[in-house]
C-alpha cells in the first residue's frame, strides 16, 4: 500500500465510533542488514481537522504561544494509533482499540 492510498481514508475504532480520517503516517528510519536505512511505519495520526500539526505537538518545538494554543485546540480530538492496532482489511481503516485508549497528540 502506498501512503497516498492511506491518507484521507475514513477511520473507525473497535466500537464503531467515527474517528475522522488518516491525517499523517509516522515512520522511523532503521538500518537494514546492508547498512542502508529503511523506513518502518510506526503508526498513524487520525482526526477530523485538516489543519497540519507542523510539529507543534512536540514539547521541544517553539512558536508563538497563541499559534501553538490554536493548533493544540484544533487537534484536541486527534489521536496517535500504533501500527499494530491498525486493521486495513476493509474499505475503511479500523482501529483495534476504543477511542478512550488512544494517545492524544497534544500536551495538556
Amino acid at each position: 500500500m502506498r501512503a497516498g492510498e492511506l491518507i484521507g481514508r475514513p477511520v473507525r475504532d473497535v466500537t464503531g465510533r467515527d474517528l475522522g480520517a488518516v491525517r499523517e503516517i509516522r515512520a522511523e528510519a532503521t538500518p537494514r542488514g546492508d547498512g542502508l536505512p529503511e523506513l518502518v511505519v510506526r503508526g498513524i495520526v487520525v482526526g477530523r481537522t485538516r489543519v497540519r500539526l507542523f510539529g507543534y505537538q512536540r514539547h521541544d518545538q517553539r512558536a508563538p504561544t497563541p499559534f501553538v494554543a490554536l493548533v493544540h485546540w484544533l487537534h484536541r480530538h486527534s489521536r496517535y494509533v500504533a501500527w499494530e492496532d491498525v486493521d486495513l482489511s476493509g474499505p475503511e481503516v479500523r482501529v483495534r482499540r476504543p477511542f478512550a485508549e488512544l494517545a492524544p497528540l497534544t500536551r495538556p
